[in-house]
C-alpha cells in the first residue's frame, strides 16, 4: 500500500524541456529517485543488451525562475554532466540533495556514431546545496 501512496503523493509536475543549445533551466530539488527507463512510446522498461536495467535519476522540485513544479529525467550524458556538478560541489555519500539548486545548460551536439541517428545532446550542469538558517538563540 505504502508504495500507492508513494505513487499518488510523489512531488512532481512537467518534465524540463530545453528548446535550443544554450537553454538553462534551474530546479530547487525537493524529491530525487532513480527510476528505470522507458520506451516513450510503448511505456515497456528498457534494458540494455545484457538484460541490465537501464536507469535514470528523476529530480522533482521548483523552478527557482518561474515558481513552477517540474521534473528532471537525467540520463546519458546529461546525467554524466549531473554528476560532474555534484562532485564540483563536494557532494558525498550521506548528504542530502533536497532544498539544493540543480542547474543544467544544453551546450551543444555531438554527430552521432550511428548512420541515421539523431546528434547526441551535450550538457553542463552545477549544483548549489541548500544553505542552513540558524535561528536565533536562546
Amino acid at each position: 500500500m505504502s508504495d500507492i501512496i508513494g505513487e499518488l503523493t510523489r512531488p512532481g509536475g512537467p518534465s524540463a524541456k530545453w528548446d535550443a543549445v544554450g537553454d538553462v533551466r534551474r530546479i530547487t530539488i525537493t524529491d530525487v529517485e532513480k527510476r528505470q527507463v522507458t520506451d516513450f512510446v510503448t511505456g515497456e522498461p528498457q534494458t540494455w543488451p545484457n538484460g541490465d536495467p537501464k536507469w535514470q535519476f528523476v529530480f522533482s522540485g521548483t523552478d527557482p525562475d518561474t515558481g513552477d513544479e517540474t521534473r528532471f529525467f537525467c540520463k546519458g550524458f546529461q546525467l554524466g554532466a549531473v554528476k560532474e556538478a555534484l562532485r564540483a560541489a563536494g557532494v558525498t555519500a550521506g548528504d542530502t540533495l533536497t532544498g539544493g539548486t540543480l542547474a543544467i545548460k544544453w551546450t551543444g551536439e555531438e554527430p552521432s556514431k550511428t548512420k541515421g541517428m539523431s546528434p547526441a545532446k551535450t550538457w553542463s550542469a552545477q549544483y548549489k546545496a541548500a544553505t542552513a538558517v540558524v535561528g536565533d538563540l536562546i
